[in-house]
């Protein structure tokens, strides 16, 4: 995620609501009850949105009604330096990405699995090929802000704007949905110019993955000047997200927006929050035909 200078913590971050043809009884706007001010994960469960905060806060996950009213917090017995993104795989588990990593420095990501039923937390720790924590300019030193979890496996898309050699690819990788410690397996690439991803959503029934991103043109050389963008990727092979189909949907408003999260709510709807920035003081947001 953004450094917190970026981020506008005293205001409550909004959703956009993306829309289909016909209209549930959803609200266009949802504010989000203070304790959510640096929403940065969502995946939506039924009538329930379960949310985590970026780096700053402790091990919560949050879940809120579909009108942003808190309902429960749970606490993971786990650490929290960087947690970027939240998704469920078939069985429902969650699993928590702590594995920002925005000055490539981290020798080591961590991904927490979490049952609901239970309570109980397990670990999956994990390094990418050649990552020494020497720096983003350095092969293997990735950041990653989005994941999705499929037959087995856990898929990560790093945020890759310094590598030196190729800016703006974006790296699919994989490793097992298990407790254990692994090295990440490179599965694909992808070039997005001056376009970098933030949060993932996979509907498995369509076979569809999202992906948001923004420009990473800078104004006064910290805020993202361009269109944020929904990527859909489909008719892809074997997980193989990237061999898909790929349409990119511009998510601009008049002034520079921060899509950090996408959830999917049924065949029609998706989520996606918005934080506040230092120029946009109340995040706004809007509801768009898909």
């Amino acid at each position: 995620m953004f450094p917190g200078k970026f981020l506008c913590t005293c205001v409550p971050a909004l959703l956009l609501v993306m829309t289909g043809c016909g209209a549930p009884d959803l609200p266009r706007k949802i504010r989000l009850p203070p304790v959510l001010n640096e929403a940065s994960g969502l995946v939506v469960d039924g009538q329930r949105m379960i949310w985590h905060n970026d780096s700053g806060d402790g091990p919560y996950l949050y879940t809120t009604d579909l009108r942003g009213r808190l309902m429960a917090i749970d606490t993971l017995e786990a650490r929290a330096v960087d947690y970027e993104d939240v998704c469920a795989d078939e069985d429902g588990l969650l699993y928590v990405g702590d594995f920002g990593n925005n000055t490539g420095q981290r020798q080591q990501a961590m991904i927490y699995r979490y049952n609901r039923e239970t309570g109980k937390t397990d670990s999956i720790r994990y390094t990418y090929p050649g990552q020494d924590g020497g720096g983003r300019l350095v092969r293997g030193n990735y950041d990653c802000e989005a994941m999705v979890a499929s037959n087995g496996y856990l898929h990560l898309f790093t945020k890759d704007i310094l590598y030196k050699e190729r800016p703006f690819y974006i790296y699919h990788f994989r490793l097992p949905a298990a407790p254990g410690a692994y090295t990440a397996e490179l599965v694909d690439s992808l070039y997005l110019p001056r376009r970098v991803i933030t949060g993932a959503a996979l509907d498995r029934e369509s076979r569809q993955l999202y992906l948001v991103s923004y420009n990473y043109r800078r104004l006064l050389g910290f805020f993202p000047t361009g269109a944020a963008s929904l990527i859909t990727l489909s008719d892809y092979v074997n997980d193989r997200f990237f061999t898909g189909d790929l349409k990119r949907r511009n998510l601009a408003w008049a002034l520079p927006t921060q899509h950090e999260a996408v959830g999917i709510y049924d065949d029609e709807y998706l989520y996606i929050a918005a934080e506040a920035t230092h120029i946009r003081r109340h995040a706004m947001a809007r509801r768009i035909r898909r």
